[in-house]
């Protein structure tokens, strides 16, 4: 007996085959010739051919239409920005103090600036009106000709707060050790969330009239906005600088503040397009 394997046809092409094999073998092959088809695929119907062979083609025309028209050129789109600016009073105060120490002996030293720190915190937290927290801490070494001769260290003191006496009452205390690296001046997130609300309304205004004012000159019978975007921002006050020296004396006058304003700005830009 002799068998004849047929792979991967469907089963008309396997029917078809089979006859072909049995011609060409007649009078070469006896009877015992059977043919099996190891693989066959199972033909699909005429409406599931059709579908798989037409939504490709409707999906791609679809999506070349879509990008075509987005592509397409526009007219009539104008584009401007308008700005509602207003200076708002400084109601937070921040400022940086810093201990600063040298010592031959890293142990030694770091001592020193903890037991410093340490004191100037329970200073600090005595006063309830002013949020307290420490910065950051550097150790490095000192050299003279390639060779470590002393040991560097400063550490952060950072306070907080809304009452400006309270805070340089406070400063001036801690002044009889620690030195001020900044002080700076802000304008709370409560008080700027109301002022920029306040800018944002505004500016929208200014964004309607001048579309308005636009469509005048233009002699244009309407328009509608295609696009708008709203940022709010503002300038902030040069912080003050204090010199880092040691301080001498046993007590320390109070600093001058003087807290200033801060620039709040909102501004509106968008599309509009002429009908």
């Amino acid at each position: 007996m002799v068998t004849v394997f047929v792979t991967g046809i469907n089963r008309l092409r396997f029917h078809l085959s089979a006859a072909r094999i049995r011609r060409a073998g007649d009078g070469k092959i006896g009877r015992g010739v059977t043919i099996n088809a190891s693989t066959t695929f199972p033909e699909l119907p005429m409406n599931l051919f059709l579908r798989l062979l037409v939504v490709p083609f409707l999906l791609a025309l679809v999506t070349g239409t879509a990008m075509a028209a987005d592509d397409a050129p526009r007219y009539n789109q104008i584009h401007f920005q308008v700005e509602r600016s207003r200076p708002v009073e400084n109601d937070r105060m921040q400022a940086v103090l810093s201990l600063t120490a040298e010592d031959d002996n890293a142990a030694r030293l770091a001592d020193q600036i903890n037991r410093g720190m340490d004191a100037a915190l329970k200073t600090a937290k005595a006063r309830v009106k002013v949020e307290v927290r420490t910065g950051s801490y550097r150790t490095y070494p000192v050299y003279n000709k390639e060779k470590i001769q002393r040991w560097r260290a400063t550490q952060e003191l950072l306070l907080e707060g809304s009452d400006f006496a309270e805070l340089g009452s406070l400063i001036g205390q801690l002044q009889e050790r620690l030195q001020v690296a900044s002080i700076n001046f802000s304008v709370s997130s409560a008080r700027r969330a109301a002022v920029e609300d306040e800018l944002i309304a505004q500016a929208l205004d200014a964004f309607k009239q001048r579309a308005e004012l636009v469509r005048r000159q233009l002699a244009a019978k309407g328009y509608r906005i295609v696009d708008v975007s709203i940022n709010a921002g503002g300038t902030q006050p040069i912080p003050i600088m204090m010199r880092a020296a040691a301080m001498e004396a046993a007590s320390v006058t109070p600093p001058a503040l003087e807290a200033g304003t801060s620039t709040l700005t909102v501004s509106v830009g968008g599309i509009i397009e002429l009908q």
